[in-house]
């Protein structure tokens, strides 16, 4: 068997692993599935390791992500199939009627209902719902649609946080030891000043859309309700006879299911996975009775949870071969070399600084799985819990920045609905998901979620 690298070697080949990672995901030359595995497997066979130590450390990198992967699967599945039984319809119509009443709390009922049709985790969902509701009021208004987008982005972006979110997936499952008790919880109350942060923001803009229009109520009002002439009825109807019937109180119970599913979350009693996997039976079960209508819908949704579900694998992949090889040790080891001690003391706070504009540059699978690793172990060096980078990273990469980043298809759905042109939205929303990004930062330094040193 060839020599095995140690040392300085080694690193630089982790090095190279992940600078070609970068290359062949940003640059779209090869899918992420692929390259998380044949990356990492060729690394490993240049620094002189063989093909049975290969299925060790690939067998230790998926044994630690397994969990996390089946979180996310049957959670797509649940809130797919919650979607679908109208979880969210009650409170679109609520929000769309009050703003039928009252045009002035438009900028409110866009954070709101943004907000809400997040809770799937799923960017592609919120702006589907939100964007089409409300553009027709904004058009009758005459407001700028890049105000729409704004709202929706931060909203989809701070809300994206929740534990079976696409990035916080991957957070997790990028570095050992980080679950969603150590991860999501701690970030709590930043998660809740952005929110905070993003009601003002929404009030500015309605206090300059006031002065902009200069416009009455009763205008206003003419103007909405013209808008939304066709939907009127639909939205004015009040379904007081509805409340008697057999899927209204399917929904209150689909509601109560949901908010144990999040409570369970929040405490982490139980294992994750167990906790949606629990939910999706009781889902089909009441929602979904039929054998064969099961079957259909898990069928239907699950290319959306392959998709991830590979990714999370081949993840699983690089992690191990990075984690067991020594690689990530001796790319943190050549960091720690270069970096001052000082700015190595606060690297956790530096992480969650620029984390927001890092959004522009890397996408998500490129950051939490070629990035994120070397951070975490050069961190640890300097007495960081790796956890601790996990979490400044969410504050803003990807998270608040993701409906902005050019490397995400959610912004391209986004700014399609809203009808506003990818430059003009990332100049219009920039400033503002940083300043929620910052806010959030700074709550969480206060709390001790992120160290300042």
């Amino acid at each position: 068997m060839p020599l095995q690298l140690d040392g300085t070697g080694l690193g630089i080949i982790g090095y190279l692993v992940i600078a070609l990672i970068l290359v062949l995901i940003i640059g779209k030359i090869t899918y992420v599935v692929p390259t998380l595995i044949i990356v990492p497997v060729l690394g490993a066979f240049v620094a002189g390791f063989g093909p049975s130590e290969l299925g060790e450390f690939a067998a230790s990198g998926l044994g630690g992500i397994v969990e996390i992967t089946a979180m996310f699967a049957f959670a797509v599945w649940y809130f797919a199939i919650m979607r679908d039984r109208g979880l969210f319809d009650p409170l679109v119509r609520r929000v769309i009627h009050v703003v039928l009443d009252r045009p002035a709390l438009l900028t409110f009922g866009t954070v709101v209902l943004a907000v809400a049709s997040h809770l799937d985790g799923a960017g592609a969902t919120t702006f589907l719902i939100t964007i089409p509701a409300l553009l027709p009021i904004y058009v009758a208004l005459d407001v700028d649609t890049k105000i729409l987008a704004a709202l929706a982005a931060l909203s989809a972006g701070t809300m994206n946080l929740v534990p079976w979110g696409g990035v916080t997936v991957r957070a997790i499952g990028s570095v050992d030891g980080a679950t969603v008790g150590t991860v999501y919880n701690p970030l709590i109350p930043a998660q809740i000043a952005g929110f905070a942060t993003i009601l003002l923001i929404a009030y500015y803009f309605s206090r300059r859309i006031d002065t902009d229009l200069d416009l009455s109520d009763s205008e206003r009002k003419r103007l909405v309700t013209e808008a939304l002439a066709g939907d009127e009825t639909d939205l004015r109807t009040d379904g007081g006879t509805e409340l008697e019937t057999g899927v209204n109180r399917r929904w209150y119970f689909n509601v109560l299911v949901t908010v144990a599913i999040i409570a369970l979350l929040m405490l982490d009693i139980t294992s994750p996975a167990i906790v949606f996997m629990t939910g999706l039976v009781i889902a089909l079960v009441v929602n979904v009775p039929d054998y064969e209508e099961q079957r259909n819908i898990l069928e239907e949704y699950s290319s959306d949870v392959m998709t991830y579900v590979g990714i999370l694998l081949a993840a699983g992949v690089l992690l191990g071969v990075l984690n067991e090889t020594g690689m990530i040790t001796e790319m943190a080891n050549i960091l720690i070399s270069i970096v001052p001690d000082w700015m190595g003391s606060y690297m956790a706070a530096l992480v969650g600084l620029i984390a927001m504009p890092a959004s522009l540059v890397f996408s998500p699978d490129a950051y939490y799985f070629g990035v994120l690793p070397v951070l975490a172990e050069t961190a640890q060096a300097y007495g960081i819990p790796e956890v601790a980078v996990v979490r400044a990273s969410l504050i803003g990469q990807m998270t608040v920045g993701f409906p902005i980043s050019p490397l995400t298809g959610a912004t391209y759905l986004l700014i399609g609905l809203a009808d506003v042109d990818l430059g003009e939205h990332i100049k219009f929303t920039f400033l503002w998901a940083w300043v929620v990004s910052l806010v959030m930062l700074t709550v969480a330094i206060f709390t001790g979620a992120v160290p300042l040193f």
